[in-house]
């Protein structure tokens, strides 16, 4: 069952000296940061602590969020390695098809005929297709999430269905 929160990334480190934190963000865009006025990070206990966002800017790959009240370096180093995330209600609604990726990490991959594969343990962006990297008993692999492969998702089941296509698997290794 998804989470009420999304997670759109992970505090990296303080950002200059003013209270900036830099954040990595989730394979999802921390866009969505922008458009929202709360966030929250999670601490290590797994207390969430609310955030107003006063300011988001991209740095690379990487984003740079202003929280109010976090005027200095010091404060900003207390917030480093945390997860940043948004309540699931503040988040745009996908269209029919679509998932967020934080949805989809931790979901069961299993082959139409049954077999499982692993879980889902990363999401990689390429320029055609993401690509679902699927940890199982000893073996990764490497599946495009395009529709002649992906068959069917459900997010309360947890569980992916996929087609694999010959030569993709190795059959012994399966």
């Amino acid at each position: 069952m998804p989470s009420p929160y999304l997670v759109l990334g992970r505090t990296a480190k303080a950002w200059g000296l003013k209270g900036e934190v830099k954040v990595q963000p989730s394979a999802d865009s921390i866009a969505i940061a922008a458009g929202s006025a709360t966030v929250y990070l999670r601490g290590p206990g797994g207390d969430l602590t609310e955030y107003v966002v006063e300011r988001v800017r991209p740095a690379g790959k990487a984003w740079i969020l202003q929280f109010q009240g976090v005027g200095t370096i010091e404060q900003a180093e207390r917030l480093v390695d945390r997860e940043l995330l948004i309540p699931r209600s503040a988040a745009p609604t996908l269209p029919e098809g679509a998932y967020y990726h934080a949805d989809l990490i931790g979901l069961k991959v299993v082959t139409e005929e049954g077999q499982e594969l692993g879980r889902i343990a990363e999401i990689l962006e390429t320029g055609a297709n993401d690509v679902y990297v699927v940890h199982g008993e000893g073996s990764e692999w490497l599946l495009p999430a395009t529709r002649e492969v992906v068959r069917r998702i459900d997010l309360a089941g947890e569980i992916m269905v996929v087609h694999l296509l010959k030569g993709m698997i190795e059959a012994e290794a399966v």
